[in-house]
């Protein structure tokens, strides 16, 4: 059995979805757990908890409970926030069972028992936020990207406010895994987060697997503003993370009726980038064209994974 580590934020159930269905590999999803925005930072401000939204993606993702999924994902405002229900009973669980958690939660969403979620951080009281550096000045808090939409914003870097211990089960399933797959998702706000944490990079240091990236398939302001396929390959050799095999779409729809209807994308990224480990192909969700069809990206995973 080989595992598969999949590092993002809610984007990256695309990955997630695609694999799910493939027999002899066990997955690990590590998740970041430093939201600021919506639902998610209402209530990491409210009850001192880190972010659960985009953990509840991930299980909602795979979940087997059709009708709890169902309820889950409504929504009910209070103080002006629209909550996830979800969100809710995860807040529920955490207070009630604490550190297992997760497992109470497995069980109820009816999750496949190959799959295990695993927050970036074990500290469910943990208060981190992202600091963001951009060419206009110093953002505070991920949902200050959301915010800015502005196309002459570029992120430079970014950084915690202050020190995480990086999650044990989260260090394990990095130094033990056959694969990590990083994406897709937002680059800073969901993918480079996990990155930050202590230990990281020491786990990467016992990593023998392969990394695997599955580059965005649409542009996203302020985030990937003008940026292609080998951008990302820059940002994550800048960060001394290898990448031995990319995944990356080249289809392309109507740019304008897209931008009428996703206001925060700025147009599709190009496969400017050729070469034995990458894998370029039609991998849009044709209803939703900023998203992966996990059944078209299966196909590509798994002929990475089995080699």
């Amino acid at each position: 059995m080989k595992n598969i580590v999949i590092v993002g934020g809610s984007g990256a159930r695309s990955s997630l979805k695609a694999l799910e269905p493939v027999k002899d590999i066990r997955i690990q999803n590590i998740v970041t757990m430093f939201d600021s925005g919506g639902s998610t930072g209402y209530l990491r401000r409210k009850y001192g908890i880190y972010a659960i939204g985009d953990l509840r993606d991930r299980i909602l993702a795979v979940s087997k409970n059709e009708i709890l999924k169902e309820l889950s994902e409504e929504r009910i405002e209070f103080e002006n926030v629209a909550n996830s229900v979800g969100n809710l009973i995860f807040l529920s669980a955490l207070n009630r069972y604490g550190e297992n958690y997760l497992d109470i939660l497995k069980r109820l969403y009816e999750t496949p028992e190959n799959i295990d979620f695993i927050p970036i951080t074990s500290d469910i009281k943990c208060d981190a936020n992202l600091v963001i550096k951009t060419n206009k000045g110093t953002l505070n808090g991920e949902a200050s990207i959301d915010s800015l939409n502005d196309e002459n914003v570029r992120i430079e870097d970014i950084s915690l406010d202050h020190n995480v211990k990086i999650n044990p089960k989260a260090y394990n399933a990095i130094s033990k895994a056959d694969y990590i797959v990083f994406g897709p998702g937002d680059i800073y706000a969901s993918i480079l987060p996990n990155t930050l944490v202590d230990g990281f990079y020491d786990a990467m240091k016992n990593f023998k697997g392969k990394t695997i990236l599955v580059t965005n398939i649409m542009r996203h302001v302020p985030e990937t503003t003008g940026y292609n396929a080998s951008d990302f390959i820059k940002v994550f050799e800048k960060r001394g993370i290898h990448l031995d095999d990319l995944i990356v779409n080249n289809k392309k729809l109507n740019v304008g009726s897209i931008k009428g209807k996703y206001t925060s994308f700025s147009g599709f990224i190009d496969a400017d980038i050729s070469g034995q480990n990458i894998i370029v192909g039609d991998f849009i969700k044709e209803d939703s064209p900023y998203e992966h069809d996990p059944d078209k990206l299966r196909d590509a995973l798994v002929n990475l994974i089995s080699r």
